[in-house]
C-alpha cells in the first residue's frame, strides 16, 4: 500500500498548483448531486465530559485534510475553562501571554501574538485595550470572549486557500453553536462564585442559554447571556527605559555609555472588571437546499482600574546621582545597579503617582450566511460587520512629589532594593505636584463580503472543486487626548490617603523593598479632581488612522483516493493600504497621509497518507505572510513624560511573509489514544525589529522605539503529543514543542525572536466515572522576548491549574476550579540574560471558583 501512496504523492507534486483542475474540457463531473456532501465515515460522537470532549477533538483532527488540533465543548455551556485562551495552551505547539493572572493573548509555534490570527465562525473579531498606552496591534484579547459561547475551538498549523490569510504561527477558529443541532426549548447556565487570593474579594460569575427550534425544525433561535465580575489585584516591582546613557554626577564626575535604568518602583494595581456579553444566533432552513444562519454578539468589559506606584526616577526635577553602582556584565558591558540620587534643584526628585482610570471596551459582530445547494454547485454567502471599540475615558494622573536623598539597588535578582530620607507612610511629606487628565478612544473594525462555491469533480484523485472570493474594508483608529497639568491646587497627599493593605507584596522583594508607601483614594480623586473642569487637547502624537482594503480570491481542489487525501491551492490578495497620523515634532505637526500598495500569491498544499488503518501521515507547504502591528505601521507616537518612554510606528513597513513546511505523523492507537510526531520550518523573509532612539517630545527627551524591517530568519521545530485514556475513566494527555528560532539585525547581530520560547510543555490528567469529573493541568513556557521594550524579556513560567464537577443529577453538576495552584510569579527584564535589569516581578495570586451548572 505505501508504495502505491508514494506514486500518487509523485503525481500531485509534479502536477503545476492549479494542475489539470482549470482544464474545463477535460472534467468529468460527478452526476450524483450528493457526492458534494460526501465525507469518510466518521463515528458520530455525543459529547458529554472529558472523555467525549477528548474523543470528539481528536475525530476532528483526524479527518481534518490540514494540520489541525481542536478542543471540544464538554457539554453545552460547558467549555474546559472559563478564560478561552487557558484551554488554548493546552494545544501542542500553542502558548499564551497573562495579564493580571488571566490567558489574554495567543502564540503558536514560536510566532508572536500578532502574527496569529482568530477568526469567530470564519470571520473577524474587533477588539481594543483598556490601558491608555496600549501599543495597537493585531492580536486577538481573549479577555472579551465568553467561554460559554463555544462549542469548539480549531487551531489551523498549516493553511488552506479558503481561510483568511494573515498569520505566519496559525489561525484560531471559534465555533459557536447553531440552533437546529440542539434540542428544542433547551436551557443550560451556570452561577459561579469566584475568590481572587489577593484582592480578597469574592464575585459571581453567571450565564443563561435558551434555544428554541418550531416543530418542523426549520427555525431555531438561540441566545446566550454572561455576566462575570472579577476584583482583582496585582503587587509588583517595576523598573523601565534601560538604555546606554552618559550620567554626569553632581560633583562633575561623567560616566560614559553605561547601560542604566531610567526609573523604576513599588507598584499596586487594582481593577474591577465586568463583563457582559451576549450572543444571538437565527437559523432558518425552508427545505433541504437552503440554509440562512444569523450570528450576533454584543460583549462590554467595564474595567475601571487604580495604579500605586513610589518612584525613584533618576533625573526628575534635574536631580542628579550622588554616586552609582557600576558592574562589568558580559552582555550588556558597563551597567548601573544602583546609585543615589541628590536633592533636586527644582524642589521636588520623588513621585508618588496614582493613575485613576474609568475604562471601558466594546466588541460586536454580526454575520449573517446564506448556504445554498443547487444542482451542480454549492454556494456561500456571507456578509457581515465586526467592531471593536472602546479605551480609557477618564486617565487621571495624580503626582504626589517630595525631595529626600534617596537611592535604589536593582543587583539582587526578583528584587528592588530602596532607601528614602522620608518615610514613604507619612503622607504629610507628599505635596501634589501634578494633576493631569487624559483620555484614549480606539476603534477596531471590519465590514467584510464573501462569496464560495464548490462542486464535485472526478479528474484524476481530485474530487472537489471550491472558488471564491473576499472583500474587507478593514480600519484601525486612535485618539488621544490630554490636558495641562495642574499645579496650582496646594492638595496634600494626607487629605486623599487611604492605607497600604498589610499583604502588599506578600512573597516579592526583600527586607530593602518599599513595601508601605501612602496611597490615594481614587473615589476621593475622581469626586475632586472630576469637578475642576477640563480643557481638552488632541495628543497628535498619539492619534492616527489605518484603513486597510483587502481583495482576496482563491481556488481550491480537493483530492481523495485510496488511502490519500488533502487539497490543493493558491490564494490571492491585494491590500491597498492608508495610514494617516500627525507627522512632524509637537507644534508643528500636521495630518498627513501615506498609502502602500502590496500583492501576495499564496499556495498551499496539504496531504494526508494513511500509512495503516491507525496510522496517518501529513505534508504541508505554503506561502504566508502576517501584516505588521497597527502601531507599526503609523507615523504616530506615543509616550509617556514621567517615565520618558514611548512607542512609534514606521507607515513604510513591509508584511512579514515566509514559507512553510510540514510533515507528521499520527497514530490513533484507540478513539481516546493518540501519539504525533510533528516538524515544522518557516523560512521568514523579514522580521520586524525595534529600534530605540532619544527623540525630544515637548521639550523632553523621550526613548522612542520604532519599527524597521530586518533580516531573513528561520523558525523550525518539534511537536510531539501524547493522549491516552489509561483505565476506565482515567486519562493523560502530554505534549511538547521545541522551537528554534534564528534572525539577525540590519547590523548582523544575533536577535530573538518575539514570543518565541524554545520549550513549552503541557501536562493533564483526567479522571471520569458517572458521578465526578476532574482534571489536573500543567502548562510550562521558557522565556520569550515581548517583542516590545517593556516589559521587554519574560523569563519562564509554569503554572498549575484544576477543577472538578460533581454530577449531582442529570441536570445539576457543582464545579470547583482553582487558578495558578502553586502561586507563581512572572519575572521579567530587559534584554535576555540580563536579569538585574528587571522590569517587572508582579504577583497576580490565586483564583478559586465554586459553583453549579445546570442543563435541561
Amino acid at each position: 500500500m505505501f508504495k502505491n501512496n508514494k506514486k500518487k504523492l509523485a503525481v500531485i507534486i509534479s502536477q503545476s498548483l492549479l494542475g489539470s483542475v482549470l482544464l474545463a474540457p477535460e472534467l468529468v463531473l460527478a452526476q450524483d448531486n450528493n457526492q458534494a456532501n460526501t465525507q469518510s465515515d466518521v463515528e458520530v460522537i455525543q459529547v458529554r465530559g472529558i472523555r467525549g470532549s477528548v474523543v470528539k477533538s481528536l475525530n476532528t483532527k483526524r479527518y481534518s485534510d490540514a494540520i489541525v488540533d481542536a478542543v471540544t465543548a464538554e457539554d453545552i455551556g460547558k467549555f474546559p475553562d472559563q478564560n478561552v485562551a487557558e484551554s488554548l495552551q493546552r494545544i501542542t505547539g500553542v502558548s499564551i501571554t497573562r495579564q493580571y493572572g488571566e490567558g489574554e493573548r495567543v502564540s503558536i509555534r514560536g510566532t508572536g501574538e500578532s502574527q496569529n490570527r482568530t477568526l469567530l465562525n470564519g470571520q473577524a473579531v474587533g477588539s481594543a485595550d483598556w490601558w491608555t498606552n496600549s501599543a495597537a496591534n493585531r492580536g486577538f484579547n481573549y479577555t472579551m470572549l465568553p467561554s460559554e459561547i463555544i462549542s469548539g475551538l480549531e487551531v489551523y498549523k498549516s493553511p488552506e486557500a479558503d481561510i483568511d490569510e494573515g498569520s505566519i504561527g496559525g489561525t484560531v477558529i471559534v465555533r459557536t453553536r447553531k440552533p437546529l443541532d440542539l434540542e428544542a426549548n433547551k436551557i443550560a447556565g451556570s452561577i459561579i462564585a469566584q475568590h481572587s487570593q489577593i484582592s480578597g474579594e469574592t464575585d459571581p460569575q453567571l450565564s443563561a442559554m435558551y434555544n428554541f427550534k418550531t416543530q418542523e425544525e426549520d427555525f431555531g433561535a438561540l441566545i446566550s447571556v454572561v455576566r462575570q465580575e472579577r476584583n482583582l489585584r496585582r503587587d509588583g516591582l517595576e523598573a523601565w527605559s534601560w538604555t546606554y546613557r552618559d550620567i554626569t554626577l553632581e560633583n562633575g564626575t561623567e560616566v560614559k555609555n553605561v547601560y542604566s535604568p531610567g526609573g523604576g518602583g513599588s507598584a499596586m494595581f487594582t481593577q474591577q472588571r465586568i463583563r457582559t456579553g451576549i450572543n444571538l444566533a437565527l437559523q432558518y432552513r425552508p427545505n433541504d437546499s437552503m440554509d440562512i444562519a444569523f450570528n450576533a454578539l454584543d460583549s462590554t468589559l467595564e474595567a475601571d482600574n487604580t495604579n500605586q506606584n513610589f518612584l525613584w526616577l533618576p533625573g526628575y526635577g534635574n536631580s542628579k546621582y550622588t554616586d552609582i553602582t557600576v558592574i562589568d556584565h558580559s552582555t550588556v558591558g558597563k551597567m548601573v545597579v544602583g546609585g543615589t540620587l541628590g536633592l533636586s534643584p527644582d524642589g521636588n526628585n520623588i513621585l508618588d503617582e496614582t493613575k485613576v482610570r474609568d475604562s471601558e471596551l466594546k466588541t460586536k459582530s454580526y454575520d449573517l450566511k446564506v448556504d445554498h445547494l443547487g444542482e451542480l454547485w454549492q454556494s456561500s454567502y456571507h456578509i457581515g460587520y465586526t467592531k471593536g471599540s472602546g479605551g480609557s475615558q477618564a486617565d487621571r494622573s495624580v503626582g504626589w512629589e517630595g525631595n529626600y536623598v534617596h537611592s535604589f539597588d536593582t543587583s539582587h535578582i526578583e528584587d528592588v532594593r530602596t532607601s528614602y530620607a522620608a518615610d514613604p507612610k507619612d503622607a504629610q511629606k507628599w505635596d501634589l505636584g501634578f494633576l493631569r487628565y487624559d483620555n484614549n478612544d480606539a476603534k477596531d473594525d471590519e465590514t467584510y463580503f464573501q462569496a464560495d462555491f464548490k462542486r464535485p469533480i472526478d479528474v484524476a484523485i481530485f474530487n472537489q472543486l471550491k472558488v471564491g472570493i473576499k472583500y474587507r474594508d478593514h480600519s484601525r483608529f486612535n485618539t488621544k487626548h490630554t490636558t495641562d497639568n495642574r499645579t496650582d491646587l496646594n492638595w496634600n497627599l494626607a487629605d486623599y490617603s487611604k492605607s497600604m493593605p498589610s499583604d502588599y507584596l506578600s512573597g516579592l522583594g526583600s527586607d530593602g523593598t518599599t513595601r508601605s508607601y501612602a496611597i490615594t483614594d481614587s473615589d476621593k480623586i475622581r469626586q475632586h479632581g472630576d469637578a475642576l473642569g477640563w480643557n481638552y487637547r488632541v495628543l497628535k502624537a498619539s492619534t492616527f488612522d489605518i484603513n486597510e482594503k483587502i481583495t482576496a480570491a482563491y481556488i481550491k481542489a480537493n483530492l481523495d483516493a485510496d488511502g490519500l487525501r488533502g487539497n490543493l491551492g493558491v490564494r490571492l490578495v491585494n491590500t491597498k493600504q492608508t495610514s494617516s497620523a500627525y507627522a512632524g515634532q509637537a507644534g508643528a505637526q500636521v495630518w498627513t497621509t501615506q498609502e502602500k500598495d502590496y500583492f501576495d500569491i499564496l499556495p498551499s498544499v496539504n496531504l494526508a497518507v494513511d500509512l495503516d488503518e491507525d496510522l496517518l501521515m501529513r505534508f504541508s507547504a505554503a506561502r504566508v505572510m502576517s501584516r505588521p502591528d497597527y502601531a507599526d505601521m503609523t507615523a504616530s507616537t506615543s509616550y509617556n513624560l514621567e517615565t520618558q518612554t514611548g512607542t512609534g510606528g514606521n507607515p513604510n513597513i513591509d508584511p512579514y511573509r515566509a514559507t512553510q513546511f510540514d510533515a507528521g505523523i499520527e497514530w490513533y492507537f484507540n478513539d481516546a489514544g493518540l501519539f504525533s510526531a510533528v516538524f515544522f520550518y518557516k523560512d521568514i523573509q523579514s522580521f520586524i525589529e525595534s529600534k530605540p532612539a532619544l527623540e525630544v517630545h515637548e521639550g523632553k527627551e523621550v526613548l522612542i522605539s520604532r519599527p524597521i524591517n530586518g533580516k531573513a530568519g528561520r523558525i523550525q521545530g518539534l511537536e510531539f503529543g501524547y493522549q491516552q485514556e489509561l483505565y476506565e475513566g482515567l486519562g493523560i494527555s502530554a505534549n511538547y514543542t521545541y522551537v528554534d528560532g534564528e534572525a539577525k539585525d540590519n547590523d548582523g547581530n544575533d536577535i530573538t525572536i518575539p514570543g518565541n520560547s524554545e520549550h513549552t510543555v503541557n501536562l493533564s490528567s483526567y479522571y471520569e466515572n458517572e458521578f465526578i469529573s476532574a482534571r489536573l493541568s500543567y502548562n510550562y513556557r521558557t522565556g520569550y522576548d515581548s517583542g516590545r521594550d517593556y516589559p521587554g524579556y519574560i523569563d519562564d513560567y509554569g503554572q498549575v491549574d484544576a477543577n472538578v464537577t460533581y454530577n449531582y443529577s442529570d441536570n445539576i453538576a457543582l464545579v470547583i476550579e482553582a487558578i495558578n495552584l502553586t502561586d507563581e510569579h512572572t519575572f521579567s527584564y530587559q534584554k535576555e540574560g540580563v536579569k538585574q535589569a528587571l522590569t517587572s516581578v508582579y504577583a497576580d495570586g490565586r483564583r478559586y471558583s465554586a459553583g453549579i451548572r445546570f442543563n435541561f
